[in-house]
């Protein structure tokens, strides 16, 4: 009895990761990337908005800028 209900438990199991599978492969194939270009033009030298402007030069932040500081990284050996 117990060994009937674990094999039906482990086929539903297995039935429910194949389906949700099956549906995410049917989603990522509805979706190109080229869907999620087409509301951006490129400019005369055939760039988009966010490739035209590639200078990232120290020289362009301001004086008074806030210091970005990444506190989620792990600290090794801290307590």
């Amino acid at each position: 009895m117990v060994g009937t209900i674990r094999f039906i438990a482990l086929v539903l199991i297995a039935l429910s990761y194949f389906l949700m599978r099956l549906r995410k492969k049917k989603e990522h194939k509805v979706h190109s990337p080229h869907d999620e270009l087409k509301n951006f033009k490129k400019n005369e030298e055939g760039l988009y908005p966010w490739e035209a402007d590639t200078n990232d030069s120290p020289n362009r932040i301001p004086a008074n800028a806030k210091r970005y500081v990444n506190k989620a990284k792990l600290k090794r050996g801290r307590w």
